[in-house]
Formats: C-alpha cells, sequence, structure tokens
C-alpha cells in the first residue's frame, strides 16, 4: 500500500492510528521511513536515539521509559516503541493519549512469533527469585488477539499477515481543536453548568468526567478565565500534580490573551508565570488571580478562594477529597474515567458516598465527544479495547429473596479458580473480571492486567453468579525463602514483618498474600466476600501455606470485615498510603502450627507498641479505628482498676494532672466500650487522653470553646464510660 498516502488520509480525517512493523530491523526502518511526514517529529521511547532516527530529523527526540509518567499531558507527532527492549501496559496507555491528530504510535515487533516474546519490564511484577523467563506470555498474547481483530495498521515482511485500513471520519462529525476559540455543544454545556457552581447555590459541586482528548483540563482553565471576568477575583485549581493541570493554565493563558486582544482594552496589567501555576491581572481595576495550590496545602491552610478546581480528582485519596469538600463551598472536580494510571471508576464509586452525605445536591456531567482527534479514533479504540478501558460492569443483580447457601447448593452460585491462561481463551471472562477490579479499588492501571495476566505466583479465585463474575479475590505467594539480610523484590508481607519485628527466620514461612478483593457493587452485603475468603483459606490449609495475610489501607469497616474473618492485627504503617489516604494495616491468619507462635509473638509485640505510636507516629489515625484496634487486643490490665481510677476522674475528686497516667492505662481496656459513645466523645478522649495531643488542638479539631470545654466533654464521656461499663 502507498504509505505517504495513508498519512495524508490519516491527517486529512484528524485520525490517529496504532501501527505495528513486524519485521527485520533493516525493513522496520525502511517503512517508518515511508511512514514519515516531515516536518514531524518522532519520539523514541528508550535510553539513547538510534542512528537513523537521527537522520529523518534533527528535532527528534527520546524519552527513557521510565522517565515517561513525567511527559503527561506532552503531545507527540509518532511515537515509537520497541517492543523488544520490554515494555509495560501503563506505557501504552500514557503513549496513547500524547499521540496528536494524525499521528501515529508504531510499536516494532520481530518476525517470528513476538507475543511469546520475554519481557524484561515485567520483573517488577515478580517476587524474588522469580526472572521475566519465569512469566507467562499471556498478556503479549492477549495484545496480538486483541489487535488482529482491531481497526489498526500491520506491517510485515510476511505479506499475507499484513492488514491496513482507510480512516474514515463519520457523517456530521468535526473535530473543534483546543487551540481554536470554539467549543462543541457538549463543552458549552459544561462551562454553563461550572458557571453555575461559581455563581449559583452554594454547596452544589460539579463532578465533570471525562475520557482523554475530551478537553476537561482545557476547559478548567476557561471557565476560570470566564469566572474572573464576570466578577469573580480569587479561582484556586488543585491536583496530586502541577503537571496536571498544566494544560488547564495553559489554555487559561490563551483564552485570556484573545480576550484582551478583542475587547482591546487599556490599563490591563498580566503577571503569568505558566511554570509555577500562578496568572495575576487587573480588570476593572480589581486584581484577578488564577493559582495552582497542592491539595495538601489546602488542607492545612484552606483558601478563601471563590471557587476550587480539582483537576484528576482521581489521583487523590477520597479523605483527602472529602476534606477540600468540608472547607470549601464551591468546588468542581474533574476526572478522567480511562486513565493510563488510575481508574475513575473507583473515584465514582468511593467519592460519590461522601458528596451524597455532605452536599446532596452535586451535579454530574460526562463529556463524550473528543476534541484533539475525531470521533471513533483508531487508536483510541486500539488501546481501549487491548487494556480493557472500554470495560463497563454487567447488570446482573442477586434474585429476589437471595439465599446465598441455596444458590451453592443450587449451583446457581460457584467459587472457583482460573488461571490466565483459561482467562486468555475467555476474553469476555477477563473483561468482566477485570471490570470488577477496575470499579472496586481506588487506582486500577493498565499494569495490573498485566500483572493478572503475567505473573506465575498470582493465584486468581472468583464467584459466578449463572457464569457471570460477581467477585474476585487475587492472592500472591509469598515466603517460603531462606533469611537473608538483602533486600528481596516483592513479598511485601514476610520482609516487612521480619525486619520490623526483628524476626528472619519468618521468611521461611510459606504464605499467600490477598492483594485485591473485590465485589459487584449490586452482590455486596451478601456475604460473597467473605466467602470467596473462606475459599481461599482452604486452598491454602490444603496447599499446606503456614499464614495467609492482608495489607490495604484500613478503615473502620474494612477492620470489621477482616476481624469477622479471624484475621490478626499484626502492622500498621506510619506513613498514609498515596492511593487511599489511610494508613496501610498488615493482618493474617495462621494456618500451621508454626506460623501461630510466630503470630502470636508478633501480635503481642504490636499490641505493645500500638499505644506508643499513637503518641508520636499516627497522630492522624482515626479515632473510631484507634478505639477497634484497642478492642481487639489482649491486654492485661485488670477491669476494676480502670473503673476506680475513672471514678475519681469523674467525680472530680482527683484532676486530670493527676489521674493522666492512670487514665491513659486504663483507656487501653475501653476499646469494645469506647465504640458504643458517639464520634465526639470517641474522639476528644483518644486525641487527649491516648495520644495526649495539646488541649487547644483537640478544642479546635472538635469545635470546643477552648481547655475547659474540652475538660467538660471528658467529664460527660468518663460518666457514659462508667454507664456503659456497669451495664456490661
Amino acid at each position: 500500500m502507498n504509505l505517504h498516502n495513508f498519512r495524508r488520509q490519516l491527517k486529512a480525517a484528524h485520525h490517529r492510528s496504532l501501527c505495528i512493523i513486524s519485521g527485520s530491523k533493516a525493513w522496520q526502518w525502511q517503512k517508518i521511513a515511508q511512514l514519515y511526514q516531515p516536518p514531524e517529529t518522532i519520539t523514541w521511547i528508550g535510553q539513547t536515539i538510534p542512528e537513523t532516527l537521527q537522520t529523518m530529523g534533527a528535532n527528534n527526540q527520546y524519552i527513557a521509559p521510565e522517565r515517561l509518567k513525567y511527559h503527561l499531558g506532552q503531545e507527540v507527532d509518532t511515537a515509537i516503541l520497541d517492543i523488544e527492549a520490554g515494555f509495560n501496559a501503563n506505557q501504552l496507555g500514557i503513549l496513547s493519549g500524547m499521540i496528536k491528530a494524525g499521528g501515529l504510535l508504531i510499536l516494532l515487533v520481530p518476525n517470528n512469533e513476538w507475543w511469546k516474546l520475554e519481557n524484561s519490564a515485567i520483573q517488577r511484577f515478580l517476587n524474588t527469585p522469580l526472572q521475566p523467563k519465569d512469566a507467562f506470555s499471556h498478556f503479549y498474547q492477549h495484545l496480538h488477539q486483541t489487535w488482529q481483530d482491531s481497526n489498526c495498521l500491520w506491517l510485515s515482511e510476511q505479506p499475507h499477515f499484513e492488514k491496513a485500513f482507510t480512516p474514515q471520519i463519520p457523517a456530521g462529525k468535526t473535530l473543534i481543536r483546543e487551540d481554536d476559540f470554539e467549543l462543541t455543544s457538549e463543552q458549552q454545556q459544561a462551562l454553563k453548568k461550572i458557571h453555575s457552581v461559581a455563581f449559583g447555590h452554594r454547596k452544589r459541586p460539579l463532578v465533570l468526567s471525562a475520557d482523554r482528548g475530551r478537553g476537561k483540563s482545557s476547559l478548567l482553565g476557561i471557565a476560570a478565565i470566564e469566572q474572573l471576568l464576570e466578577g469573580k477575583q480569587h479561582i484556586v485549581m488543585t491536583a496530586s500534580r502541577f503537571d496536571q493541570v498544566a494544560k488547564a493554565f495553559e489554555q487559561a493563558n490563551k483564552w485570556l490573551k484573545n480576550f484582551l486582544t478583542t475587547s482591546k482594552l487599556q490599563n490591563t496589567s498580566q503577571q503569568i508565570d505558566l511554570r509555577q501555576g500562578e496568572i495575576i491581572f487587573t480588570h476593572q481595576q480589581q486584581t484577578k488571580t488564577l493559582e495552582f495550590i497542592a491539595p495538601d496545602q489546602l488542607v492545612l491552610e484552606p483558601t478563601t478562594a471563590d471557587v476550587l478546581m480539582v483537576d484528576e480528582a482521581a489521583f487523590l485519596p477520597t479523605p483527602l477529597l472529602t476534606e477540600l469538600l468540608k472547607r470549601h463551598h464551591r468546588m468542581v472536580f474533574a476526572t478522567t474515567l480511562h486513565g493510563y494510571e488510575g481508574s475513575g471508576r473507583g473515584f465514582e464509586l468511593r467519592f460519590k458516598q461522601s458528596l451524597n452525605q455532605l452536599t446532596p445536591d452535586w451535579k454530574n456531567f460526562h463529556i463524550h465527544q473528543p476534541v484533539r482527534w475525531a470521533d471513533n479514533d483508531p487508536l483510541e479504540i486500539a488501546t481501549n479495547q487491548a487494556l480493557l478501558l472500554n470495560a463497563n460492569l454487567s447488570s446482573a443483580k442477586p434474585p429476589k429473596k437471595f439465599s446465598l447457601q441455596s444458590a451453592l447448593e443450587k449451583g446457581q452460585l460457584t467459587i472457583k479458580n482460573y488461571t490466565s491462561q483459561q482467562l486468555l481463551a475467555k476474553p469476555d471472562q477477563l473483561k468482566a473480571m477485570f471490570t470488577l477490579l477496575v470499579q472496586a479499588h481506588y487506582q486500577t492501571s493498565p499494569n495490573d492486567l498485566q500483572h493478572l495476566l503475567s505473573a506465575p505466583n498470582l493465584r486468581i479465585s472468583a464467584c459466578l453468579f449463572d457464569n457471570t463474575p460477581v467477585a474476585i479475590c487475587l492472592s500472591i505467594e509469598e515466603g517460603g525463602i531462606n533469611s537473608t539480610n538483602q533486600q528481596l523484590q516483592g513479598h511485601l508481607v514476610p520482609q516487612l514483618v521480619s525486619r520490623f519485628y526483628a524476626l528472619p527466620d519468618f521468611l521461611t514461612l510459606k504464605s499467600w498474600r490477598i492483594m485485591r478483593i473485590a465485589v459487584h457493587p449490586e452482590w455486596q452485603n451478601q456475604q460473597i466476600g467473605s466467602n470467596l475468603i473462606q475459599f481461599v483459606l482452604a486452598q491454602a490449609k490444603t496447599n499446606k501455606i503456614d499464614y495467609v495475610s492482608g495489607s490495604f489501607g484500613v478503615t473502620p469497616e474494612l477492620f470489621r470485615f477482616w476481624q469477622k474473618l479471624e484475621f490478626r492485627a499484626l502492622h500498621i504503617g506510619n506513613k498514609r498510603d498515596k492511593a487511599s489516604g489511610q494508613h496501610n494495616l498488615i493482618v493474617a491468619k495462621p494456618m500451621s502450627a508454626l506460623s501461630q507462635k510466630y503470630i502470636a509473638t508478633i501480635q503481642q509485640t504490636f499490641e505493645q507498641q500500638f499505644p506508643h505510636l499513637l503518641m508520636e507516629s499516627l497522630p492522624y489515625l482515626a479515632p473510631q479505628l484507634v478505639w477497634q484496634l484497642l478492642a481487639s487486643f489482649r491486654l492485661p490490665l485488670g477491669f476494676h482498676q480502670s473503673k476506680s481510677v475513672l471514678e475519681a476522674f469523674a467525680n472530680q475528686t482527683q484532676s486530670y494532672d493527676a489521674l493522666s497516667g492512670q487514665l491513659w492505662k486504663s483507656s487501653l481496656t475501653f476499646g469494645r466500650t469506647m465504640q458504643s459513645l458517639n464520634h465526639q466523645q470517641q474522639g476528644v478522649w483518644c486525641d487527649k487522653i491516648l495520644k495526649k495531643q495539646n488541649w487547644q488542638i483537640v478544642a479546635h479539631h472538635y469545635h470546643l470553646a477552648g481547655k475547659k470545654a474540652v475538660e467538660k466533654k471528658l467529664l460527660e464521656t468518663a460518666k457514659n464510660i462508667l454507664e456503659a461499663l456497669q451495664n456490661h
């Protein structure tokens, strides 16, 4: 086929294409030269730029694979990725979002069954001593299988493999580029909804969602400038990283310059620093400011901005978003539903609970039409199909009067294991199971799909109703290695626990760590998840596994779930997890006599250390969770001593200063009792008595009028604890 003509057609249609070039290196470069159209630039993903590519243009660039994520938001004409050098799924997703309309994403593959190649980039998914040669090639096979049926350009030295297409732009659909000062009808609707947030009723935030290439970030920049011109004075944008809002600031700057030029305003000054995220200008003798402020700074120092816009909200943990929602009355949350680093689906599910509770009149708007390329873009379709970014939950619901036991007995509900080979042979099952993971977990990425299909030490268990997956559990084999002082790849729980508690022999125990458990939203609260984990536990026992563990961002609800399954808390991380915003808790359930002894020792050490961690490393651990953990402990302090100390304090026969040490010690036994009190009582007692926080800090946090009000709340709580103890 005429490749130069193909490129002209592609550009005329504002489409982009995935191009797979299969053959020898010399033949591959010959085809690249035929596809190249000066003066475009080519981006090579690798450590250095090949000499052949240097001769094709002075402006061609290379990006090291590990640096690719820092180029999010950059646009390129054409990018080339050599599969023989190894690559991960996230790179494919990132590159797909970077290609301009009319451009190509080129994958270089060898002739001979490239889908069976060893992938060096898979090492990050493997536990020591596993190597890339031990991994399954099922992810590459999935790509090959998917793209055989996809609308992509496939060039091969073996002619009978060659495929090609001529892109067609759908009738009646035209591309509006972001650089043009014209918006699509959907963008105009979204702009009106953002305007309502700024000028309408307070506490009616907007959740603006879109897939990549829909001009969502640019729209935020345009909306910000329009609001400032219409009377607002200070607008703040935030995101997990500044580069995520760089496009919004760039577009805001263009929109402002266009307005100032066309309006021919006099006496207007501007101060623009796009690198730092700041646009300041005067309009009608008023100073107008659009600036970027990091989200953690916004929590520590709440802004008085007229409007707060959060871009790529799915990258921020739900607790942080909830804090921002509490502190600001006019907010826009923008998120990408099919992203290359995280999934907006998890954001939707989790954050909507906070929105419903705090701002029940919130609004939602989704932008469908792309603006950076034409509708039905071949590259977008090929990428979405390969990385399962277009997967949607099944509509399966439990029948009325559903009984788990009855469904299991009748064979309607089945729980079984799958291999990645079996899922490869059943694409619909693979898609359904991966969709469950995307929906349930905060930041599922394309790499998780690659891990699912590649790791030989990963176990896949699923629950199906009438052959439709309604729950999935992923567990990974860990431990079973000789104790060593060297840092090992993987083995998360054995390594962390053995080092923290100075038990090197703990590494020799064989374990399974439950990495993910996901249940279809319609099937939750039916004991599906519990039964799935019981199935994994039974298999662990059959396989003579010493213990089964879990590591997760802990919440009171999650801890309750694992407690019911008789898992024991062994360790809590000092830092909050970036994805969940929670502290990571390690839990374990012994399956052998040897692990029973180890875990009892570890648990005892953790229980003794935990109260001191509250005063030093865990000042922000939620009080409800603190009392839950303490209730699960077996501490040696007697009930009568607790009661006498409480009575002395509640009756004010002794002051707080005289009893603070004894109250602290006694409170370690109050876990179960404290859970029956209201959240304010639990929090004030936890933060002052257990965490020893400053009086004023406690007063500020719980909206109390100083030290005396905190003391009054403590006395009230002491009396309630005594009543609860007497009732038991």
